[in-house]
């Protein structure tokens, strides 16, 4: 910062809390604060003297999701807090890095609260209420966010940390205490409040009744101290931190916003200055950089999706052909029709729909039920509910039907590999997913007719049906297409009119000759119950389904594309409204690879086109190795792995073959998705890559047995080969195959690469080693802190770090990255004295899977470092190269990132 007076804030980023604050107030600026503190002190106080300030739910699984609220405001509180930290109003001042999940330690403020109902207990208490959190709900998930929260963790610290145990050294014990208490001392609070606590404190002397106490006693001293002053000078050391952030961005004039705002700092400005960045400036006395800009309002969502039905009048109006209409509208689309993919599939879900009311309108008693029409059920191989048909959809749909699903939704694209598009094993299960509630519902209604009317049982009855169906009916209200709420009354009449009950009993006899003649023996067990007149209530329900079909289906379809793509491209304008710059490949594929499944195929080029945006890169299509339905190939792997599904007598008299069949069953659906991952990554998946610790092995020798002999069956099932049978932890890394030549570079040396996934995997001996990766600019330096990527940060725009391997899909490499670094560096926490040297040694390899191999083994150190970069991956002449270049640092880490531009306190 340049000028003739330094700004006020210059002497107080480094100033004790005391000092800070009287500049501040001697600046004119404290009184923006005073509502806010005033908030804090109050809810602070209202927690310390017992009350509960916020009521935590903990929801169950993706529908139902966590809740917090914040309950001690007052209503004139609680309207303030809207205006300040509703996530709307924070968007419109610009804050749009607001995350749209957020895992808070919410159970942070009701600890002083559970500590004085029941001392005894609230720890545990507070131990699961960490709460994944919809920001864009509510302003309460902002609020405890980005201030309660970070407040009530520093001053319960104590705590905590007393309950953490002596699971640290004795030295990071030590050094934990004195940070928390100069934290206490900086914060004006008496320092005999940690006299229990601190080590060597005689905390362990203390029963449980005595620890009780000194909590409690904790509790009391900070109620007894200057709340409005002990929140002021917590928030000056937060507002020091965004101080020293914006000095170290802001040397030769104001940063951009996103250039200072961490993830640490977010939360600060969302906090103290509701989101908007202009305000922090105004705080700060410095001027907007000439090139930010305040986005307050995001792009309204425009769709394109061809319009073929209007190429006539088009052609007409513009005095040209119709056909090179139809021409130019596919070469937009890039299809080979001027039919968009949405259109096409949504065209498909019509027929599709017409097929399933037609298999529900014309079900019979005598029939099997329609359990599995749908696909919407995990898949099982080892055993089936009674009733269920896998499949079904197979015999009871049209032949048009079956190939337009099994067609147009064929393959996918895999989120965490978003560079190809790959086979999709369940078409009919995706299928399902984008046609939604609708299916779901209507589905679900004539299942239970079924189930109720012929047994052997139902999961509700017809008179609940509204209530066991809340969700999807809630999702078709949303839609507007609701569902009549007359044929919920009738339903229940429905059912006061069927058949008594009747018992669905087995029976069995057997005969033998006694003295007094022949005996029979009749054993007969009860499996259910069944009512007549299943035919009146599937046709009150087919009624209902046509009439709501006639009035809503074509609006519904249409809320069902249009919704999905609407919200990918508010994603996309709100990722270049946070980051400045539209999203790469990967980054877009987190939030647009569902809507991509559903409408395009997995086709993330054509979902760009659907929202009007340029796509970064183009995606592969490698060669396909699972032909038709997934069930089938699972169904094969099962047996080969030696499966045999069991029989209902088995469940009850081997439970233990039960389980290793359901296990061979899981293992055979898991192959389904190592088919997809091969199809990805070019080449078998590796053991990590594909997960084997979440599996359960049921061979002798557990993982290292099994894991073999899955990949020997999956090679020979699709043709691609007989894999090794590899002892687990020597399966290849990426790229490394069998025969290859290997070829040693020295030091300096280079060799060219293909543009394609990379592995460089770094093998250390005599010294424990972390690996990690820098993604560097044509100067050399980093774009930002997020190019470091290490095992807090593991994957950035194509380059993941897994352990001691680098990947790098090249292909999918951002263009103003120039080059790699792979970055070895000693785990001194493990060995605080260890340098490299003649006994500490490392070597890079570097594998494709085209064949190519490197190695690189460095001459020994000798200048005590620490840190090495290894190898680098940089573009020339537009291709890629490797070069072996082993640069020792010894000055660690830190001397490393300063040289790559990368801020070491972030």
């Amino acid at each position: 910062m340049s000028g003739e007076q330094s700004p006020w804030w210059q002497s107080a980023v480094e100033a004790g809390p005391g000092k800070a604050l009287g500049l501040e107030r001697a600046a004119g600026q404290q009184q923006r604060f005073a509502e806010i503190d005033a908030l804090a002190a109050r809810l602070l106080a209202a927690a310390l003297g017992g009350q509960q300030v916020a009521t935590i739910v903990t929801g169950r699984g993706h529908r139902i999701p966590d809740t917090a609220e914040v309950t001690a405001l007052t209503a004139q509180e609680a309207a303030w807090c809207a205006r300040v930290y509703g996530p709307r109003q924070q968007q419109q001042r610009g804050a749009w890095y607001l995350p749209q999940k957020l895992s808070v330690k919410a159970g942070a403020v009701n600890l002083p609260c559970l500590l004085r109902e029941h001392p005894a207990h609230a720890l545990t208490l507070t131990a699961d209420d960490t709460v994944r959190l919809t920001v864009a709900e509510h302003a309460d998930a902002v609020l405890l966010w980005a201030l309660l929260v970070p407040l009530f963790e520093t001053l319960l610290a104590p705590v905590r940390l007393r309950a953490a145990g002596d699971v640290l050294p004795r030295t990071e014990q030590q050094q934990s205490w004195a940070v928390l208490e100069e934290r206490y001392r900086l914060l004006g609070i008496d320092g005999g409040a940690l006299e229990a606590f601190r080590f060597g404190g005689g905390w362990h002397r203390l029963d449980r009744g005595g620890q009780q106490q000194a909590r409690l006693g904790l509790l009391d001293t900070l109620a007894a101290a200057d709340l409005g002053q002990l929140v002021a000078r917590h928030r000056i050391q937060r507002l020091q931190g965004l101080m020293a952030g914006f000095a170290k961005k802001a040397k030769t004039g104001t940063a951009l916003a996103r250039r200072v705002l961490t993830k640490e700092l977010q939360p600060v400005v969302c906090a103290y200055f509701g989101g908007d960045w202009l305000a922090v400036l105004d705080y700060l006395q410095a001027p907007p950089h000439p090139n930010e800009e305040i986005i307050t309002a995001l792009p309204e969502p425009r769709l394109y999706v061809g319009a073929p039905s209007q190429a006539a009048g088009v052609a007409a109006e513009a005095g040209i052909a119709e056909d090179e209409v139809h021409a130019m509208l596919a070469a937009f689309l890039g299809s080979s029709t001027s039919v968009s993919p949405v259109q096409e599939r949504t065209a498909a879900l019509r027929d599709w729909w017409a097929g399933f009311d037609r298999a529900h309108a014309v079900q019979a008693r005598e029939m099997t039920s329609l359990w599995g029409l749908v696909d919407q059920e995990p898949m099982s191989l080892a055993r089936s509910e009674q009733g269920f048909t896998p499949q079904l959809y197979r015999q009871r749909l049209p032949a048009d039907a079956l190939e337009q699903v099994g067609r147009l939704w064929e393959t996918v694209t895999l989120q965490r590999h978003p560079g190809s598009i790959v086979s999709n094993p369940r078409p009919h299960q995706t299928m399902a997913e984008a046609f939604g509630p609708a299916a779901e519902f209507w589905h679900g209604v004539g299942l239970t007719a079924w189930f109720v009317c012929e047994g052997p049982y139902s999961r509700t009855t017809l008179s609940h049906v509204e209530r066991y169906y809340s969700r999807p009916l809630a999702a078709l209200r949303t839609a507007g297409c609701p569902v009549d709420p007359a044929f919920f009354r009738e339903l229940d009449a429905a059912e006061q009119r069927l058949g008594p009950e009747e018992e669905i009993t087995d029976s069995q006899s057997s005969s033998g000759e006694t003295p007094y003649g022949q005996l029979t023996v009749t054993a007969s067990m009860s499996r259910g119950t069944r009512r007549k007149g299943f035919e009146s209530v599937r046709d009150l329900i087919t009624r209902h389904r046509r009439a709501w079909a006639q009035q809503y289906l074509e609006t519904y379809l249409q809320h069902r594309w249009r919704s999905e793509l609407e919200e990918v491209a508010h994603q996309h304008h709100r990722f270049v409204a946070a980051r400045g710059k539209p999203p790469t490949l990967p980054q877009f594929s987190r939030f647009a690879t569902t809507a991509a499944n559903h409408w395009t195929g997995g086709d993330l080029g054509q979902l760009y086109t659907a929202i009007g945006e340029p796509a970064p890169a183009v995606q592969k299509r490698p060669a396909r190795l699972l032909a038709g339905d997934g069930y089938d190939f699972a169904r094969q792997v099962y047996r080969e792995l030696g499966g045999k599904p069991v029989e209902h007598d088995t469940w009850v008299s081997d439970p233990e073959e039960t389980q290793r069949q359901w296990q061979l069953g899981r293992l055979a659906t898991e192959s389904l998705r190592y088919l997809q991952l091969q199809e990805a990554l070019g080449q078998p998946p590796t053991a990590q890559q594909f997960g084997t610790q979440r599996l359960i092995w049921p061979w002798p020798g557990k993982e290292e047995e099994g894991w073999p002999q899955l990949q020997h069956v999956l090679a020979l099932l699709t043709g691609t080969g007989p894999a090794p049978h590899a002892a687990h932890g020597s399966i290849a890394p990426p790229g490394e195959q069998p025969g290859d030549k290997e070829l040693a570079l020295a030091q300096g040396a280079n060799a060219p690469l293909e543009t394609a996934l990379t592995a460089v995997r770094i093998t250390a001996t005599g010294v424990p080693v972390d690996v990690s990766a820098v993604l560097c600019t044509s100067s050399g330096k980093v774009r930002g802190d997020d190019d470091l990527v290490f095992y807090n940060h593991p994957a950035q725009d194509g380059v993941r770090v897994s352990t001691d391997i680098v990947t790098a899909e090249l292909d999918l490499i951002p263009q103003d990255v120039s080059s790699i670094a792979i970055i070895v560096s000693i785990d001194l926490e493990a060995q605080p004295d260890a340098v490299f040297g003649q006994d500490a040694r490392w070597e890079a390899q570097i594998t494709q899977s085209p064949g190519t191999r490197l190695s690189f083994a460095p001459p020994a150190f000798t200048g005590r470092e620490t840190v090495a970069i290894a190898v680098q991956l940089y573009r020339r002449t537009g291709g890629w190269k490797a070069r072996a270049v082993g640069q020792g640092y010894d000055t660690g880490l830190a001397g490393l990132a300063t040289d790559y531009g990368i801020d070491v306190t972030s």
